[in-house]
C-alpha cells in the first residue's frame, strides 16, 4: 500500500526513530531511494480505487438518468449491480463478492505470497516484526473484506436502511487512521501520506453526507469522485517517490511546496470529467427516449422530442423491473419486443 515502513522494537528504541528519520538512501549520480514500500505496493490499490471510482461513477449517474427518465426519487446506494449480462448476473450482488474477495488477496499478497518472513507478527524475541507495514496494509484490507461481508449479509438477510454505507464509511475511517498514525520520513513522504490520509477522512465525510441525503445526486457524486481521486494520488505518490526524479529530491525545499499542486490539478480535471461524463450519459438517454431530461427539476417533458428518438414507450427497464435497482447503462433503453401470449419481453 504504500512505505509504511519497518517499525521500532517494542521496547521503544528511539534511534530507531531516528534511523527511520532519514527516510531515503543516497545513491551515485545523485539518485536516492526510499527504502520501505514500492512503486507496485502504491499503483496496485491506486488503480483498484481508481477503478471503483469509476465504477461507482457511471453506475450512479446512470440510475440517476434511470429515475429521472421512470418520474421516480432517486435514491443512493452503499453498492451498484452490474449494468448488463443475464439478468441473474444483474440481479447479484457482485461489487459486494468482488470487495469481499480482492482484499482477502490483498492479504495474501502482503503476508504470505513470497514474504515468509512478513507472516509472523512476532519475532523471535516477541518483538513486533520489522515488517509491520504489511500488518498494516492486511488491517485496511480487512476492514473492506468486512464492508463486503456486510453487503452480503444486507442483501441476503436484510438491514436497517444505510448499514452498508454505514460499513462503507468505517471501512475508509480505518484506511484513514492507519494513514494519518504512520506518518514518517523526509517532508515530502510526509505531505503525500498526509494529503492522502486527508482524501479518505474527506470520503468519510461524503458517506456521512450521503446517509443524510440519500435523494441528492451531488451528495452521491462525492464519494465517487473523492474515490477516484485517492487512486490517482496513490499513483503519483508511486510516481514522485519511487522514480528518484531530481525535482522531487526529499532534500529540497522545492520538492514540498510543490506536492499539493498535483492534487489540486487532478481534483479539478477529474470534477470536470465526471460532469462531462453526465451530461454525455444525458444526452444519450434523451436521444433514445425522445424528450428532454430536467437536471435541475428531476424530471423531463414529452414536448421536446429529439429528431432522432425512438417511441416514447421505450423506457429503459419496466417500472417494476427498474425498481428492483437495475441499472441498464448498456444503451439505457430497451425496445419491447412482442411475445407470445401478450405483453412485451
Amino acid at each position: 500500500m504504500d512505505g509504511m515502513g519497518g517499525g521500532a522494537p517494542a521496547a521503544h528504541d528511539h534511534s530507531a526513530h531516528a534511523a527511520h528519520g532519514a527516510g531515503v538512501d543516497r545513491l551515485p549520480g545523485g539518485r536516492y531511494h526510499y527504502p520501505n514500500g514500492g512503486w507496485n505496493g502504491h499503483m496496485l490499490p491506486g488503480s483498484f480505487f481508481l477503478a471503483w471510482g469509476l465504477w461507482w461513477t457511471v453506475c450512479t449517474f446512470g440510475t440517476y438518468l434511470q429515475s429521472l427518465a421512470a418520474r421516480r426519487p432517486f435514491r443512493t446506494a452503499g453498492w451498484q449491480r452490474l449494468p448488463w449480462g443475464a439478468r441473474a448476473l444483474r440481479n447479484a450482488p457482485m461489487e459486494p463478492f468482488v470487495k469481499l474477495i480482492l482484499p482477502v488477496a490483498g492479504i495474501l499478497g502482503e503476508l504470505w505470497l513470497g514474504h515468509e518472513a512478513f507472516r509472523g507478527l512476532y519475532d523471535s524475541a516477541g518483538h513486533f516484526t520489522t515488517h509491520i507495514n504489511d500488518w498494516q496494509h492486511s488491517t485496511m484490507y480487512l476492514a473492506f473484506t468486512i464492508s463486503g461481508l456486510v453487503d452480503l449479509l444486507c442483501h441476503y438477510l436484510g438491514a436497517p436502511q444505510g448499514t452498508e454505507l454505514a460499513f462503507l464509511g468505517m471501512s475508509f475511517l480505518s484506511e484513514g487512521l492507519l494513514l494519518i498514525f504512520h506518518l514518517k520520513g523526509p517532508r515530502v513522504e510526509v505531505l503525500l501520506h498526509l494529503i492522502l490520509g486527508l482524501q479518505v477522512f474527506a470520503t468519510v465525510v461524503a458517506v456521512l453526507v450521503e446517509l443524510a441525503a440519500p435523494s441528492s445526486i451531488l451528495a452521491a457524486s462525492a464519494r465517487p469522485w473523492l474515490t477516484m481521486l485517492q487512486g490517482i494520488w496513490w499513483m503519483e505518490t508511486a510516481r514522485i517517490m519511487y522514480t528518484s526524479a531530481p525535482q522531487w529530491d526529499p532534500d529540497t525545499m522545492q520538492a514540498g511546496m510543490m506536492v499539493p499542486v498535483p492534487l489540486v490539478c487532478w481534483g479539478m480535471v477529474t470534477a470536470a470529467a465526471m460532469l462531462l461524463l453526465l451530461l454525455v450519459m444525458k444526452a444519450v438517454t434523451e436521444r433514445r427516449l425522445g424528450r428532454r431530461l430536467d437536471l435541475a427539476g428531476g424530471g423531463g417533458g414529452d414536448a421536446h422530442h429529439h429528431p432522432h428518438a425512438h417511441h416514447a414507450h421505450q423506457l429503459l427497464p419496466a417500472d417494476e423491473e427498474a425498481g428492483s435497482g437495475d441499472v441498464e447503462l448498456s444503451g439505457l433503453i430497451k425496445t419491447p419486443v412482442p411475445v407470445a401470449g401478450g405483453g412485451y419481453a
